[in-house]
């Protein structure tokens, strides 16, 4: 009978776990996906960007303000010191490695090359949030400075 109840006990608590799925911790296999830019402040109202998470541990991250005007040498090297300080400011792009910390609260980017040269070989951690499709972290120290941003993204389907 007292295996019973332990059984029992056992298997609630199981259920309650599962049945609290929201507060799961986050592994690179649970958040490793594409997701598309829905807010991510430092850019303005609807950012465009991608997201990619693989599941070994990659990612990069591409971000740019809804509209950017174009260069009008049709050159990127071309560019106008104020044509070339609207783009500086308008996007952002790194890619390296990630990894899952505080058993999943966090989000560590491992940045090994990013259009913003100063986080070249840098590790930025991130507290992280995972609801259904959206995934939530915030970037405590902005490149542009300023207040910590809390960035949105959705995962693409």
């Amino acid at each position: 009978m007292n295996r019973y109840r332990k059984g029992i006990a056992f298997a609630s608590f199981l259920a309650f776990s599962i049945a609290s799925g929201s507060a799961a911790a986050q592994t690179m296999k649970s958040v490793a996906g594409t997701y598309t830019a829905v807010s991510v402040p430092a850019f303005g109202d609807k950012p465009r960007g991608q997201m990619i998470l693989t599941p070994q541990g990659r990612y990069s991250i591409v971000v740019t303000r809804a509209t950017m005007s174009k260069i009008a040498s049709g050159l990127r090297t071309k560019g106008t010191a104020d044509e070339n300080r609207a783009v500086v400011a308008g996007n952002i792009e790194h890619i390296g490695r990630y990894t899952i910390e505080d058993g999943g609260k966090a989000i560590s980017f491992h940045i090994e090359t990013s259009s913003f040269p100063n986080w070249d070989g840098t590790t930025q951690k991130r507290p992280l949030k995972v609801a259904g499709d959206e995934l939530r972290y915030t970037v405590t120290a902005p490149s542009a400075g300023g207040p910590a941003n809390d960035v949105i993204w959705k995962r693409v389907k």
